[in-house]
């Protein structure tokens, strides 16, 4: 199946150029800070894009879901929207958020995201949403709680907000109950999004029929964490077309924990290079040496 292209340079010609940076190991992302900015023939140019992206990742035709997206005005609303390039310069990823208030408190509702299977090694949609995360809440935010909000179907997701931020900061959990508090933030939410009362439990942050009849289910196969209890949990409690809100209670801290980690990760991986390459030179030097 042929696949439609976007590249850096298609994208430096758009009515407003996104800011490209560097992701990791060759790969990039542009980025829109206002994307209301874009003219229709450049969000038309997206949209397609991404759709086509969308199918291959979850492996089910999204044709429908970003064309309602794009009539309800997506580029408008969104407060930054991302794409990630491989090394090729092939669009390989998306990623948004919202930038909102619920119940009196800072928010950010991350929008829809995903990235093509063969690229999911290097965790490039974690590291573009942390990249979020580090504008509003260390920015942004950086002496209260920010809450991020997301619907979601897939257990990894709800494992990585986890490792990142604590159990007793991300709901809902297989062992305990959702504060109050976090209940009447996601209600909110998702009114804000559309959804009925009667379609969202706030006691299991469970919202019924999650995409609107626009898609008949968002993966052709089940996501998996590897946690099997965190597995079952998800199996057990959202049906095909439900979605779990999932609610994280992020602070500058975790953020910069996430950020100190990273750049240990990167200084072994620069080490363990130099190292590999230095040892490649005695080796060569000594086999001529030999000769």
């Amino acid at each position: 199946m042929s696949t439609l292209r976007l590249s850096a340079a298609d994208l430096r010609g758009f009515s407003a150029p996104p800011k490209v940076r560097n992701l990791h190991n060759g790969y990039r992302s542009a980025s829109w800070t206002a994307p209301a900015k874009l003219a229709d023939g450049c969000r038309d140019r997206i949209f397609d894009v991404v759709a086509d992206v969308a199918t291959r990742t979850f492996e089910t035709d999204h044709s429908g879901y970003w064309k309602a997206r794009k009539e309800q005005n997506f580029f408008d609303n969104v407060s930054n929207f991302t794409l990630t390039l491989a090394p090729d310069d092939e669009v390989v990823g998306w990623a948004g958020y919202q930038r909102k208030k619920f119940s009196g408190h800072s928010a950010v509702y991350l929008d829809a995201a995903g990235l093509l299977p063969a690229h999911r090694r290097s965790k490039l949609t974690a590291r573009v949403q942390a990249r979020f995360l580090i504008s509003e809440i260390l920015l942004r935010n950086p002496f209260g709680h920010t809450y991020v909000i997301l619907r979601t179907q897939n257990p990894g997701i709800h494992a990585g907000f986890t490792k990142t931020f604590g159990p007793d900061r991300v709901f809902p959990q297989p062992d305990r109950p959702v504060p109050g508090e976090v209940s009447r933030i996601g209600g909110e939410a998702m009114r804000w999004l559309g959804h009925s009362p009667e379609s969202f439990d706030p006691e299991k942050l469970v919202v019924k029929d999650a995409l609107n009849g626009i898609l008949s289910q968002l993966y052709g196969q089940a996501p998996r964490s590897g946690d099997p209890e965190l597995d079952e949990f998800f199996t057990d409690q959202i049906g095909a077309t439900d979605c779990f809100v999932l609610i994280i209670k992020a602070s500058p801290r975790p953020i910069l924990a996430f950020m100190a980690r990273e750049a240990g990760r990167q200084a072994v991986t620069r080490v363990r290079r130099q190292l590999s390459w230095a040892f490649s030179g005695v080796g060569h030097a000594m086999r001529r040496v030999s000769r």
